[in-house]
């Protein structure tokens, strides 16, 4: 099996402006994903796809491979499919690694990896982790998954999934267990260059949520289960907070 690895860094963010350029700790956020990417003993090559030179520039500067892609693609997995393409790159496997998880390691590459690899009848795979806390259930930035039986994903929304009938939001997680997507994605290479040609689809516009795009399609998404701190970074207060957090982890810049 040969994977590659790319993560799309785009300037422009609603909540963040130039969120993969924000530091973390001393370092840019890209710089923390990149990092940890470069690490995983099963990816052969990490490559950072952005729209925008300034990252282009500061990626350079501590080292990585950067293209330049299209301002105006509509989702992250749109500009790695890009970048896949615009490189001719030749891999089974390629994993999206979103600019924004500063904490991903090696460990979870890899096991989203070999989960892939060991399902046949997956298209893609993601991470997931236990939702546990009750603001997460009902934030719309914190991504819900549900489950089929073989572990793949039947739906993903912005809405609290299950809904609970008949018990106050308060106790849901009380009552059954709850999922929340880590968007971190490996695909077969050719599904990547299906997600290319699909269009997207009524339910990814509504959701904001690109995944969405192959489920409509009848592909198939695994779904691992990760342990650990995993914090993306979507708005400034998550950003000073997940630095208060890095600190008391013995991180002093």
């Amino acid at each position: 099996m040969t994977a590659v690895g790319i993560i799309p860094a785009r300037y422009a963010s609603q909540r963040l402006p130039g969120k993969p350029l924000r530091k973390l700790c001393g370092k840019p956020l890209v710089q923390w994903v990149w990092e940890a990417a470069c690490t995983a003993p099963s990816l052969q090559r990490v490559v950072i796809a952005t729209d925008h030179e300034r990252i282009a520039a500061t990626c350079r500067r501590f080292g990585a491979e950067v293209l330049l892609t299209p301002t105006e693609l509509p989702s992250g997995t749109d500009r790695v499919a890009v970048a896949y393409q615009q490189l001719q790159l030749t891999a089974d496997i390629v994993v999206n690694l979103q600019a924004d998880e500063p904490l991903l390691q090696a460990a979870h590459i890899e096991a989203l990896l070999a989960a892939l690899s060991a399902q046949p009848s997956w298209d893609a795979a993601t991470l997931i982790e236990p939702l546990e806390k009750p603001h997460e259930l009902s934030s719309p930035m914190v991504v819900k998954v549900v489950l089929r039986s073989d572990g793949s994903a039947l739906y993903f929304s912005r809405s609290p999934i299950p809904f609970v009938r008949d018990v106050p939001l308060g106790k849901w997680l009380t009552q059954t267990r709850f999922w929340k997507h880590i968007g971190i994605y490996a695909y077969r290479a050719p599904v990547l260059q299906l997600f290319r040609h699909l269009s997207p689809t009524p339910l990814e516009r509504a959701e904001g949520l690109e995944q969405l795009r192959l489920l409509e399609a009848g592909l198939r998404i695994g779904c691992v289960p990760v342990e650990g701190p995993l914090k993306g970074v979507d708005t400034p207060a998550q950003l000073a907070a997940l630095r208060k957090w890095l600190r008391r982890q013995g991180h002093r810049r």
